[in-house]
């Protein structure tokens, strides 16, 4: 799995879309989108991913925004 946030300028105002790609199935397996971009938007888009597929066990996501991510990983955010 693949995670990552992409800005889209409408208007005067971002638009925030956090996705999840399946790389296996190779396929959009989640989406979130809001005003800003929190926490709760990536972790929305991976919620979204795991009620579609299902299947968390092996599974690894990477991101390369690291930062971003950690504290709701950790449990700490």
């Amino acid at each position: 799995m693949v995670r990552d946030i992409a800005y889209i300028l409408i208007d005067e105002s971002w638009l925030y879309l956090a996705g999840v790609m399946d790389l296996c199935r190779d396929k959009i397996a989640g989406i979130s989108m809001d005003g800003r971009m929190t926490k709760e938007l990536a972790m929305s888009a991976l919620k979204d991913d795991i009620c579609h597929t299902k299947a968390t066990e092996d599974c690894v996501l990477h991101s390369d925004r690291e930062a971003s991510i950690a504290p709701w990983i950790s449990g700490t955010g």
